[in-house]
């Protein structure tokens, strides 16, 4: 993890050096980040939160990269100089006390917010400055990078007890936070009570059961929709011949090792392929719309609890291709890790 840019100054260090340093927490530049298609739901709880801002903001669902841009994109709406004070916004979508043991919950799926409101101007310096990753009041710590430990959370405190440099609100944001240590975790709750109050915390997670609860108890959650026809096209479809012998092994404990076994049949790009067309039919099933052989194991075989299991295994799957496992094991592994998730409520 980089140093953090809140270490010490000495009195000879130029402003170009304490940029040159505070640039290393921001995040790399994000093409595109102010449209953010199929969100827009999303889009415009934040336009309504404006007013009444929150100050940790738990971003779920979705995909890490869209995560991520909404969450570029809550840091422009806080700092954009063409919008006006938040207390010239029309009022908050949730002006109840945030004190959910859950977390702040947002309406159904189906109710009806309006995508319109307050917008980035997206050409003031610092919408410029947070698309083009420079913007010096943004903390992001990426956990696709590896573990988020203390020492790292420790090194911020002494930025955090400052006011922004040259902003409206400084944007502390935690990449895939689910790779925050439990210390580490505690460490920024402390930070988040004590240090300044202009402070903004997002948290970025593809579940928030993933995080420590009393981090999510002080959240305001907003769930991200799945465009899973848009992810599918990008994809090039599902590989039906794998998805298929890989319900079949769920359903029968049969034929599935004969295939892995092959020499050359299993690659990294398959392996992240079988991962993300497992988390299709897992989404379908809780969706109740079964349109793939996995999705109909998942809902035919599954309960809200072996859903979580499986869930917790397809990460724990990616994660461990990321950190260059064996894909052969990985699958392996996987597949009787998910059969197993989906056997345990019959016990």
């Amino acid at each position: 993890m980089a140093k953090a840019a809140s270490q010490a100054r000495t009195k000879g260090q130029t402003k170009k050096q304490t940029q040159d340093e505070a640039q290393e927490w921001a995040p790399r530049v994000v093409p595109d980040m102010y449209r953010i298609p199929g969100q827009e739901r999303v889009v415009g709880i934040l336009a309504r939160l404006l007013s009444r801002t929150p100050r940790v903001l738990l971003l779920e669902g979705g995909t890490a990269e869209e995560r991520e841009k909404l969450a570029l994109y809550w840091t422009a709406l806080l700092n954009c100089t063409a919008l006006p004070a938040p207390s010239l916004l029309p009022p908050s979508l949730n002006d109840s006390p945030f004190d959910s043991p859950d977390g702040p919950e947002l309406p159904g799926p189906d109710a009806s917010l309006p995508v319109d409101g307050p917008r980035p101007c997206e050409h003031c310096p610092a919408c410029s400055r947070i698309r083009d990753g420079v913007f010096l009041d943004l903390i992001y710590l990426d956990g696709r990078e590896g573990r988020i430990g203390i020492d790292t959370v420790r090194e911020l405190r002494g930025l955090l007890g400052q006011a922004p440099r040259d902003a409206k609100r400084r944007v502390v944001a935690l990449g895939e936070a689910q790779e925050l240590t439990e210390e580490a975790a505690n460490a920024l709750l402390k930070s988040m009570e004590d240090t300044e109050t202009r402070n903004a915390y997002v948290l970025l997670a593809p579940q928030r059961e993933r995080l420590l609860r009393t981090l999510v108890s002080r959240s305001w959650v907003a769930t991200l929709s799945w465009d899973l026809d848009g992810i599918q096209e990008r994809e090039g479809g599902p590989d039906t011949e794998w998805g298929e012998a890989l319900a079949r092994f769920l359903t029968t404990g049969r034929g599935w090792f004969g295939r892995t076994l092959i020499k050359g049949q299993v690659d990294r790009p398959l392996a992240f392929h079988m991962v993300h067309t497992c988390r299709r039919g897992l989404i379908r099933a809780c969706q109740g719309r079964p349109d793939s052989s996995l999705a109909r194991v998942f809902r035919e075989q599954g309960s809200p609890a072996a859903w979580r299991a499986v869930d917790l295994h397809l990460d724990e799957a990616e994660q461990a291709l990321r950190a260059q496992v064996a894909p052969t094991l990985v699958l392996d592994w996987l597949a009787v890790g998910l059969r197993g998730a989906l056997r345990a409520p019959l016990r």
